[in-house]
């Protein structure tokens, strides 16, 4: 059998050799999709945090357009009590 297998061109060091080949091949893909995965989550990561601060900033200007809103609504309520106690007062 050893005749077989060395008229084919294959001996018991080049199967293992070949085995590691592969098992080097997968596991250098690996590391190559993890690193990938990793430097994505990053991405994905610093994103989120550019988002979240500009929620953030939103949040606060909402705020202020309410308290501006208020105080119009407070300046509309007294020009309109103004005018309706004046319209009964001249009557």
């Amino acid at each position: 059998m050893s005749d077989t297998h060395a008229s084919n061109g294959h001996n018991g060091n080049g199967a293992k050799a070949s085995l590691r080949v592969q098992w080097a091949g997968i596991v250098v893909t690996i590391l190559l999709a993890t690193g990938a995965l990793t430097i994505q989550w990053g991405v994905v990561t610093a994103k989120l945090q550019q988002v979240e601060k500009r929620l953030d900033e939103l949040i606060v200007e909402a705020r202020g357009l309410r308290t501006e809103y208020q105080a119009i609504e407070r300046r509309v309520s007294y020009l309109e009590g103004r005018l309706n106690g004046s319209g009964g007062r001249e009557k």
